[in-house]
């Protein structure tokens, strides 16, 4: 390997280097093995630090597969948007709200609106998920419920929804999410797909698109699409000026402190007492 032949040619010199014997004896030879030793132990770190980041980078991809990600390199990237709401026993949540800083390039303005234009290859193709956008807004899901970002609270003042726990309307409910592929023709539609378990992978898979995480009573598949679906493109230009989903050469960054809402006061879940917090 090339890294091998270098570092034995640097060996060489060093060898070369101190096999003299001047006037001072073993004590000038010593310096100059340390010296050579010193150049090997560079040469060796610097071989690594490129291998490492070799390995980092080269294991995303090529940044071909949507939602392309925007690494300043002049190449195209996405800048797609989707739908996103809460709905709790048929009563729509308010709008999450922002985390802190986007270093990811998947975040909401408080608008029902995810806005998902990767920074980076780490957030982008397969790896655009709700996961990401659930870590941005301190949303905590599982496969059998939800806490509530800190703000944002239930009618009966509790955050969290759960399997076994909270009801609708004294019926047992069940958390599921439902995905539409066409935002804006959602309204009285059924979804394209409900899925059941493993929300945190759910793929952003096209721009326009919509989901609503909702608890329901059990085995219910009447699920209402974002209340903002209707509005998508309108509300996804207002961060880019342009036609929402549009590629281009900029992207923009969600401003952070935005302070979350409560649920809506006609909320019909109800929690049992000592599981809010």
């Amino acid at each position: 390997m090339a890294s091998s032949s270098s570092a034995k040619k640097v060996a060489r010199v060093a060898a070369k280097s101190g096999s003299g014997n001047p006037a001072g004896g073993s004590t000038g030879k010593g310096r100059n093995w340390l010296f050579g030793l010193g150049i090997v132990a560079i040469v060796a770190l610097g071989i690594g630090v490129v291998l490492v980041a070799r390995s980092q980078n080269g294991g995303y991809g090529k940044n071909t597969t949507p939602p392309k990600a925007n690494l300043g390199n002049g190449q195209p990237f996405d800048h797609w948007h989707a739908a996103f709401a809460i709905d709790v026993c048929g009563t729509e949540l308010a709008p999450l709200q922002d985390g802190p800083t986007d270093t990811l390039g998947i975040h909401t303005h408080g608008d029902g609106i995810v806005h998902i234009h990767p920074f980076t290859r780490t957030a982008a193709g397969k790896r655009a998920t709700m996961q990401k956008f659930f870590n941005q807004t301190s949303l905590t899901v599982t496969d059998t419920g939800f806490k509530l970002p800190k703000g944002m609270t239930l009618k009966d003042g509790s955050t969290t929804v759960e399997e076994g726990v909270t009801t609708c309307g004294g019926k047992p409910g069940e958390l599921v999410m439902a995905h539409w592929k066409d935002a804006k023709n959602a309204a009285g539609a059924k979804p394209d797909k409900i899925f059941t378990k493993d929300f945190g992978n759910v793929p952003f898979t096209e721009n326009l698109g919509a989901y609503t995480l909702a608890y329901v009573p059990k085995g219910s598949t009447d699920i209402k699409p974002p209340s903002s679906a209707a509005n998508i493109e309108s509300l996804g230009s207002a961060d880019t000026g342009a036609a929402a989903g549009s590629s281009g050469t900029t992207a923009t960054t969600a401003p952070a402190g935005s302070t979350a809402t409560t649920a809506p006061a006609d909320s019909t879940a109800t929690t049992a007492a000592g599981t809010g917090g």
